[in-house]
């Protein structure tokens, strides 16, 4: 295990695409965290560096305090697991031991690995059939046994690995990496653009965006304090309904209708300025077929039932607003009314870039 630090990082791709555009990091040892963005944000470039895989234009890499940014991937002590299930043709046990067997392992000491590693994913009634024959998802757990066998890792890296298995096996697998994680304590990187991937396994989420990392923190803060409009809207399900608005004396004016908010609140945003972008979870959005105190009409333009909730998609004068309800009675086209508490509101800058409160 190690405690990983990246100092600014940058990596330009020929052509002069920059991939990577400055990343400072530390990834405590031990811990799980995840790399979480869209196609294209870098992740898949931070990842290579950290492995060895690539050398970065610019930066360091660090594992405890040891300076590797030019050291090659076999002299890091890394495990990969990669996207596409990877199994060699011959046997899951001779699978699992080809990096022992490359490390110059004694035969007791390869056998004592594969059976530990084979038992803690639950693969030993696997190991006398041919790798290339099992089906995804125990390939899948092959790739990861060979990768964990290994004594004393320096870091586990998970690079999309659930993207090619199955879904009706996706959260068992899911569920066993979180498992092995929490019983092993390996410093762990997933990357993955699926929050719910992220989330399971993770206890810190990097989230990035067109090179950099945006935030990285616990889920709880990702969720509640996202530090801009991207990570709002890309963390949650749906993401955060972002509106503009204009502070107009004791109200936050979006056009169409006011948000009244408390003087105190008014006070700190004139010191911010007057034009601003407000955020509010979907969830924390009150509504009512009744009349409510400090509620505005909206009209229900589309009901969606997902699992044990509704999705609602609510307008009023052409501005649109998602919502979670638990009223089965609320009906498209109906009249419906809408509170916004202000400690459920994130306010942002005009450009959605910071967090004001």
């Amino acid at each position: 295990m190690a405690k990983i630090t990246l100092d600014g990082i940058r990596h330009v791709y020929r052509g002069n695409v920059e991939a990577v555009k400055g990343v400072d990091l530390e990834i405590s040892d031990g811990l799980p965290i995840a790399l979480l963005g869209p196609s294209g944000c870098g992740k898949t470039t931070l990842m290579k560096i950290i492995a060895g895989l690539l050398t970065p234009t610019e930066g360091r890499v660090y594992f405890d305090d040891r300076d590797v940014t030019n050291v090659p991937p076999h002299l890091r002590n890394v495990g990969m697991v990669f996207q596409f299930p990877v199994a060699y043709p011959m046997s899951v046990f001779d699978n699992i031991a080809f990096p022992l067997k490359c490390a110059g392992y004694s035969a007791s000491e390869i056998r004592r690995r594969v059976m530990e590693i084979a038992e803690l994913i639950g693969i030993k009634h696997l190991l006398n059939i041919d790798g290339m024959k099992l089906p995804p998802a125990d390939r899948q757990k092959v790739s990861l046994a060979r990768a964990i066998v290994r004594e004393n890792l320096n870091v586990l890296i998970l690079d999309e690995p659930l993207t090619n298995v199955p879904p009706e096996e996706r959260v068992k697998l899911r569920v066993l990496l979180k498992n092995i994680q929490n019983q092993l304590m390996i410093t762990s990187i997933f990357v993955t653009h699926d929050q719910a991937e992220a989330f399971t396994f993770a206890k810190k989420v990097a989230v990035m965006k067109e090179g950099r990392i945006v935030q990285y923190a616990d889920m709880k803060t990702l969720f509640e304090r996202p530090a801009n409009i991207f990570v709002g809207f890309f963390v949650g399900s749906p993401g955060m309904n972002i509106l503009d608005c204009t502070l107009k004396e004791d109200r936050l004016d979006v056009g169409p209708f006011a948000i009244p908010i408390s003087s105190e609140l008014r006070v700190y945003l004139m010191s911010q300025g007057t034009r601003f972008k407000l955020g509010i979870r979907p969830e924390h959005v009150e509504v009512s077929r009744k009349m409510i105190q400090g509620g505005i009409p909206f009209k229900c333009i589309v009901k969606e039932f997902v699992g044990n909730v509704f999705i609602l998609t609510l307008g009023k004068d052409g501005v649109e607003i998602l919502a979670r309800s638990t009223d089965p009675t609320i009906r498209e086209g109906e009249e419906v009314w809408v509170r916004f508490p202000e400690d459920k509101l994130r306010i942002y800058d005009a450009t959605g870039d910071r967090l004001l409160i």
